[in-house]
């Protein structure tokens, strides 16, 4: 691996002020991005490099959260841990969701009960709270931002976190079984979510879990 000692990325944005008639840039409108140091040293890792969210393997589910803006190392991982681990509550919720939803439309059922079971099931959804969220790796960029005279430095931290797909299950099992419990004194609703059960169940078999919509989570202190 090569040893990474300055790596410096310009980026040119084009002001009206003083050059608008000519085209020209004016340097105080030149923000230069220097990374002095990575921690490890090195370039980033795959899981950076590929630009991925999320992804599975080997029996666990990877999640990808990046915090910058801070000025103190420790402060920087600590947020970029919170991030990702807010990303995953969302992301496995948001996940066991959509394929609660898909499940459910495939079936024939009154508008009512089927958005009453869809109600009762979410609400049993975000009350779940996730725990077992292991760090697998961090990375780290110490950054130098010049625009001007004025110049900055601050870290970015990527963090690369996982739960096990057997958790992810667990879960699904609990919003099930939570849910039973509230519909039991409605026979349409407790039927309706037999069968929404069964059909998550059969789609688990030929894709144990979906691939959830993810969305890049940045924490920027200001």
């Amino acid at each position: 691996m090569k040893k990474l000692l300055a790596v410096t990325f310009s980026f040119v944005f084009l002001g009206l002020v003083g050059c608008a008639s000519t085209g020209k840039v004016s340097s105080t409108d030149q923000v230069k991005i220097t990374v002095l140091e990575t921690i490890p040293r090195g370039d980033q890792p795959s899981w950076v490099k590929n630009g991925k969210d999320f992804y599975q393997e080997s029996g666990k589910m990877f999640y990808v959260a990046v915090a910058e803006g801070f000025t103190n190392l420790e402060a920087s991982k600590r947020a970029s841990f919170a991030s990702a681990q807010t990303k995953v509550a969302e992301q496995v919720k948001n996940t066991i969701g959509v394929e609660f939803g898909r499940s459910l439309e495939t079936g024939m059922y009154e508008e009512a009960t089927g958005g009453y079971l869809k109600d009762v099931f979410m609400s049993n959804v975000n009350k779940i709270n996730i725990s077992g969220v292991v760090v697998e790796s961090t990375y780290t960029e110490k950054i130098q931002e010049q625009k001007g005279d004025d110049s900055k430095v601050y870290y970015r931290t990527y963090s690369l976190v996982s739960i096990p797909e057997a958790t992810y299950k667990d879960l699904v099992k609990r919003a099930f079984s939570d849910t039973s419990a509230q519909v039991t004194q409605n026979k349409s609703a407790q039927d309706l979510l037999v069968e929404a059960e069964k059909r998550f169940y059969n789609k688990e078999e030929a894709a144990p879990v979906a691939t959830p919509v993810v969305t890049t989570t940045t924490v920027v202190q200001q």
